[in-house]
């Protein structure tokens, strides 16, 4: 039996204990001192019961972050004095969350005993008063209507600045909007005091309102209006300086190093500029290499000269084969010959297309790094530290300008598509040639003029005196297709050759090409460049695109890569 009775008693304890373990808020008491320059002084003191439920460390108060006057938004300044816990200074943090400034109070490594704890926050916070046309008013919610505990018993003594005349007192209990007064207000002089007369739930407060005669309290100063003018405008103050900072940096740059040199004018060139391959000449005039026209041109450039021989009459690969036999001339450039010992290294046939081909990426690679050593800089200059130090700048003054948003307005929406759009026009400008890439591209300008309206040409030119075009000739657009397919206009190029010679079209089949007879070399130039860009791209490393199941996926497969673990 005394088994079974104290079985029962250790069940009767276990359901007891949630009532033991209710926390709540026994004395919220507050002291407002109202100073005559509008700051208020405010030292809550707050008694709490701890059951190691929820309040465990210590307890956090959330002060409201911002507040609505005349149509705009404000935040409140606070300036916490002390923090202390049953008579000693006590740990405290602050942080921001949404609308809330909160105050931390307690140390994570420390597990406070069950029982009543007492907090005392004294704080300072400014312009509290407000200021209306008959009569000043201090209103203000003692104890915030978002606490996750009920209070027992809540109250507020307020000190108004000595000599202050009291015109009317309001007090409000309940929840956030609620018009009850279940509390109790006495004044002595200057010092007011106001009690609630039952508890208050979870997510009630008590708030008091007191007007009192105009001319006590101090207007706000001019310092005071500065702040209020610049919380209002200074994000936006801000950003507005900014651009103006970065338009005149971004024009200085411009002017220093972005200006294009003058500029010849653009004539048709019946030649291309001397000792620059089609390569050099699609890397100047695109200033990069852009997809694999320059690698096709080199390719045929090759080919016209007789050190190889393409066949891209297959859609899915092109065979290139060397001509052992041919002997090195000055008329190849020294990248293009060192692509050609590249891509040939240990055979004198290779095969584009089908499978990635690691030997060609490696060739293709140290090429257009060739081409980019010897013709980028001396031709074209990006200057891209000038550009880089605009984004780093915008993007500081931006997170200096946010800093200071109280609200988001359309002013800083069209303020930020200001600064971005300034960054993307200079990105555009500040890039230039240098007096040597003006010329030489002016010069390939003339070229692809030439082979782009060549039939215009010939058509419009006048016999007695004219400068005419050079008469065409197979040699003649033989020689300029690897530039015409470098610069893009190898279509109007082979047109103007098919129309002005077709029987010599018609009958035009190289060797270097790889061509089966009865096919006019003019009919097939689309097809063969098209085969030689998909034989060259499936030989170059392919992105994961391809699905996982079905059984078809492996081991790092698919895209993205990279993993993690825990700590």
């Amino acid at each position: 039996m005394k088994l079974r009775a104290l079985f029962l008693a250790l069940v009767a304890l276990l359901f007891a204990t949630p009532a033991l373990a209710a926390e709540q808020i026994n004395n919220f008491d507050v002291a407002i001192k109202v100073e005559r320059d509008g700051d208020i002084i405010v030292t809550e003191t707050i008694n709490v019961r701890s059951e190691g439920s929820e309040i465990r460390h210590g307890i956090f108060r959330d002060l409201p972050r911002y507040y609505e006057q005349d149509g705009a938004r404000f935040h409140y300044e606070y300036d916490v004095l002390t923090v202390q816990r049953d008579n000693r200074r006590e740990n405290y943090d602050t942080d921001t969350e949404g609308n809330a400034y909160r105050i931390i109070i307690g140390d994570e490594d420390v597990f406070l005993d069950n029982g009543d704890h007492t907090y005392v926050i004294r704080y300072r916070v400014k312009n509290q008063v407000r200021y209306f046309a008959d009569h000043d008013e201090f209103y203000w919610n003692v104890t915030g209507n978002y606490w996750n505990f009920p209070i027992a018993h809540a109250s507020a003594v307020v000190t108004l600045p000595q000599g202050a005349s009291v015109t009317e007192t309001n007090i409000y209990t309940g929840a956030s909007g609620a018009t009850g007064s279940d509390a109790t207000s006495a004044q002595n002089g200057e010092r007011l005091t106001f009690n609630t007369t039952r508890p208050l739930g979870s997510g009630e407060g008590l708030t008091v309102s007191i007007s009192i005669v105009k001319g006590l309290i101090d207007p706000p100063s001019q310092a005071d209006l500065a702040g209020l003018w610049w919380q209002r405008n200074g994000a936006l103050t801000i950003l507005l300086g900014s651009i103006a900072a970065l338009l005149w940096y971004l024009y200085s740059a411009f002017v220093r190093v972005g200006r294009d040199p003058p500029k010849g004018p653009v004539f048709p060139r019946y030649e291309a500029p001397a000792g620059y391959s089609p390569a050099a000449v699609h890397y100047i005039y695109n200033r990069a290499v852009s997809g694999h026209r320059a690698l096709i041109a080199t390719l045929m450039q090759l080919a016209v000269k007789g050190y190889i021989v393409v066949d891209a009459t297959d859609k899915k690969k092109t065979i290139l084969t060397r001509n052992a036999s041919a002997p090195a001339g000055p008329d190849i450039a020294p990248e293009d010959r060192a692509f050609e010992v590249d891509l040939f290294a240990g055979s004198n046939q290779r095969t584009l297309g089908g499978q990635y081909d690691s030997g060609f990426t490696s060739a293709y690679t140290t090429f257009t790094n060739a081409l980019g050593k010897k013709y980028g800089d001396d031709y074209f200059r990006w200057n891209i530290g000038y550009i880089i130090a605009a984004l780093v700048a915008s993007v500081l003054a931006f997170a200096i300008a946010a800093t200071q948003i109280n609200e988001w307005s359309l002013g800083m929406t069209i303020g930020l598509i200001a600064l971005t759009a300034l960054n993307v026009v200079f990105m555009y400008l500040l890039p230039a040639p240098t007096v040597k890439g003006q010329q030489v591209r002016t010069e390939i300008e003339g070229l692809r003029l030439y082979m782009e309206t060549a039939e215009k040409l010939q058509l419009n030119a006048v016999t007695p005196g004219s400068e005419a075009p050079p008469p065409m000739t197979k040699e003649r657009y033989e020689k300029f297709l690897p530039y015409a397919v470098a610069l893009d206009v190898e279509k109007p190029w082979t047109k103007h050759f098919e129309k002005l010679l077709p029987q010599e079209a018609a009958n035009y089949h190289p060797t270097w090409a790889g061509m089966s007879t009865g096919q006019s070399f003019a009919s097939m130039s689309d097809s063969m460049i098209s085969n030689m860009s998909s034989g060259v791209s499936s030989s170059l490393p392919q992105s994961s695109s391809s699905s996982g199941g079905g059984g078809g996926g492996s081991s790092g497969g698919g895209g993205g890569g990279g993993g993690g673990g825990g700590w």
